[in-house]
């Protein structure tokens, strides 16, 4: 009777559909061009010498074991993540959730057998406050249903006096990033402990790297902890992309 009275729309055409998303628009969408850097998923031009470095990651420390976004920005995938993290359109994560599904089926490195265990990025405690809910983590939980894994939260993000690393340099956005993302004290500890070893952080924009990199680096800190792979929705195209 609800869905009589108040049918569904699909959030970008705005045609009538069951899911938030209809699968025409979802085609519509940017994937992450091939080939890609198998180590940071960025989509590379040209032959590569080494399939696991391209120009934008061989310069940079490594800490996660790899990591791949669903699409490229464009103005369609802004305007979601935007409604998802600016406009309270927290109900867009089951069907964002989804795409991530779709992703983890199409990384070889995920359907290898594993322990796996799914770990959100963290946000400030003044995000946590003004929009309700981390993004990150609604994206997690909905992947970890449809996956049948657990949710872990096992990380934090501490003040550093710097609430959005949008404006920073690369390099900027790293040496704050290493400051802001820690373990919660009980893992760090070991009093408690991931339940699994091969864990997926889950976040909802991949921009310079910054964010995973350090996040990956706090994970491989906790004990038993084998590899850490990275999905995220987007793929931005570098820190003066606002997302």
């Amino acid at each position: 009777m609800l869905r009589w009275i108040y049918p569904g729309v699909c959030e970008l055409c705005h045609e009538p559909s069951e899911q938030q998303l209809c699968e025409s628009c979802v085609a519509k969408l940017p994937a992450v061009p091939l080939p890609i850097c198998l180590y940071c998923g960025s989509s590379v031009a040209g032959e590569q010498v080494d399939p696991m470095r391209c120009s934008a990651c061989s310069a940079a420390p490594r800490y996660f074991t790899f990591a791949r976004s669903v699409f490229m920005t464009d103005e369609s995938t802004r305007r979601l993540v935007h409604a998802l993290k600016y406009h309270h359109a927290n109900y867009l994560a089951p069907v964002m959730g989804e795409l991530l599904n779709r992703l983890w089926e199409d990384t070889p490195q995920l359907m290898q057998s594993g322990r796996y265990c799914i770990v959100p990025v963290p946000i400030s405690h003044r995000h946590l406050f003004v929009r309700g809910y981390n993004q990150a983590e609604e994206l997690a939980r909905t992947l970890a249903h449809l996956r049948r894994l657990p949710v872990c939260c096992a990380l934090r993000r501490l003040p550093t006096g710097v609430e959005s690393q949008t404006h920073l340099s690369a390099g900027e956005r790293r040496r704050n990033a290493m400051r802001a993302y820690t373990a919660k004290a009980a893992y760090a500890s070991g009093r408690r402990r991931l339940p699994g070893e091969d864990v997926v952080l889950v976040d909802d924009v991949y921009t310079t790297g910054s964010t995973a990199q350090a996040c990956a680096k706090a994970l491989f800190k906790l004990p038993g902890v084998r590899r850490v792979g990275v999905l995220t929705l987007l793929r931005a195209g570098g820190r003066r992309e606002r997302i």
